[in-house]
């Protein structure tokens, strides 16, 4: 039997009236014929209330979706001292710290260049206890030559960071630093009671000697440091 398209008003008061303070949804069939669970300010007229086998209204009480889990705690001494160690390793844990303090850093990334570097570490060590007890190694291997391939792919991408960051003069972050430093060297000599001529005289011979070759002088110094 085709569903009506609207809702007897006196029926779809004494449904409403008997559904519980806590409801915040209620079931319906749409005038399309879907059937949901629908807020009941966002109800249409062409609603259809659903009801159970005791002509009540079908209604949902609280937020949809699967409830969370409580959090009853451990289950005894030996877990909770467990959990206890756990999290004392997690704040002592390098990579999480550098990522809390600062995510853009590049602190992280070498972090985990170094963490990596342990794991190829110890790959290495389980390949050559396997190998001593006459085990296979290959899935150890395996393993190890993924490490590995990890952590070179990790270096570059550092090597590229340090890379951009130490030869970008032109950048405006550098530009701001070095009007800085300016700044505080013409403060200095000022202060040494210079001539205002003088100072000028300065800052024209060093503004004329920091040109390109400068520039290509201080990239490869500052290389050398990487």
């Amino acid at each position: 039997m085709a569903l009506k398209s609207t809702m007897d008003k006196k029926r779809r008061a004494d449904l409403l009236a008997r559904m519980p303070p806590a409801t915040t949804r209620v079931k319906v069939i749409t005038a399309k014929g879907a059937q949901k669970f629908k807020v009941i300010a966002d109800l249409a007229d062409t609603d259809v209330i659903q009801v159970n086998k005791m002509g009540d209204p079908i209604v949902m009480k609280g937020k949809p979706g699967r409830k969370s889990a409580a959090n009853v705690g451990p289950i005894n001494s030996t877990v909770a001292a467990l959990i206890a160690r756990k999290h004392s390793a997690m704040s002592a844990d390098e990579i999480l710290t550098a990522m809390k303090v600062s995510p853009d850093s590049p602190d992280v990334l070498h972090q985990v260049i170094l963490g990596l570097g342990e794991e190829v570490a110890s790959l290495r060590f389980e390949r050559e206890e396997a190998a001593r007890e006459g085990k296979d190694t290959s899935g150890v291997s395996s393993k190890r030559v993924q490490a590995l391939r990890a952590t070179a792919d990790t270096w570059l991408k550092r090597m590229d960071q340090l890379t951009i960051r130490a030869i970008d003069l032109d950048s405006p972050s550098f530009t701001s630093l070095f009007q800085f430093v300016m700044g505080t060297f013409r403060e200095a000599m000022t202060s040494t009671r210079l001539r205002p001529e003088q100072i000028e005289t300065v800052f024209a011979k060093f503004s004329a000697m920091v040109d390109d070759d400068w520039k290509n002088e201080a990239k490869i110094r500052m290389k050398r440091t990487i």
